[in-house]
């Protein structure tokens, strides 16, 4: 008998619980990959490694150019045809233009390191604000619908998802998206 009652208690305490838990899921993924400012960021990053690579490729255009001008001094300090004169002034040459080229190594390394600095920052600050923007609308729609417990569910990729299976469940995906890409910039 008092097992009985144990469970009829129990399963009446599982319903109250259960009365007051909403459940539902939405797709972070998904909110990410289609929602405008994330896109917005997207493509202002792709441009700013775009104009990136081609300013180091310029650098590195002036670095071939000096390798290949201290090699030809290398070779003209090193010929015999010259006369000593005129080797001794292609040594003292190659010595200016070894350093200009270690001048040129540091200030190569020293823009890329800038430029992925500033390409993190970047990424960093404005994929916060996205996720802020995301988490934001989507506390804000979970409470507005009196739901109490949000987890992410991602359809395309599981294996980054915190539920794996659910049935009976409302996603709120769509009702998010919809919020955040009527918002203003």
């Amino acid at each position: 008998m008092r097992t009985l009652l144990a469970i009829t208690l129990w399963l009446f305490a599982f319903s109250v619980v259960r009365a007051e838990l909403k459940v539902a899921t939405v797709d972070l993924q998904r909110l990410l990959s289609e929602y405008h400012r994330a896109q917005e960021v997207g493509k202002q990053l792709r441009e700013k490694q775009v104009s990136f690579q081609k300013e180091l490729e310029g650098l590195r255009l002036e670095g071939r150019t000096l390798i290949r001008e201290t090699d030809e001094l290398q070779k003209l300090s090193l010929d015999n045809a010259l006369s000593t004169s005129e080797r001794e002034a292609k040594k003292r040459a190659l010595e200016g233009k070894v350093a200009d080229l270690r001048a040129f190594e540091v200030r190569y390394d020293t823009v890329r390191s800038q430029r992925e600095t500033e390409l993190q920052t970047f990424a960093t600050q404005n994929n916060k604000r996205v996720i802020e923007d995301i988490l934001s609308v989507t506390r804000a729609l979970a409470e507005k619908q009196g739901i109490t417990l949000l987890l992410n569910a991602s359809r395309n990729n599981p294996v980054s998802s915190d539920v794996l299976y659910s049935r009976g469940v409302d996603d709120i995906t769509d009702s998010v998206l919809a919020s955040l890409n009527t918002r203003k910039p």
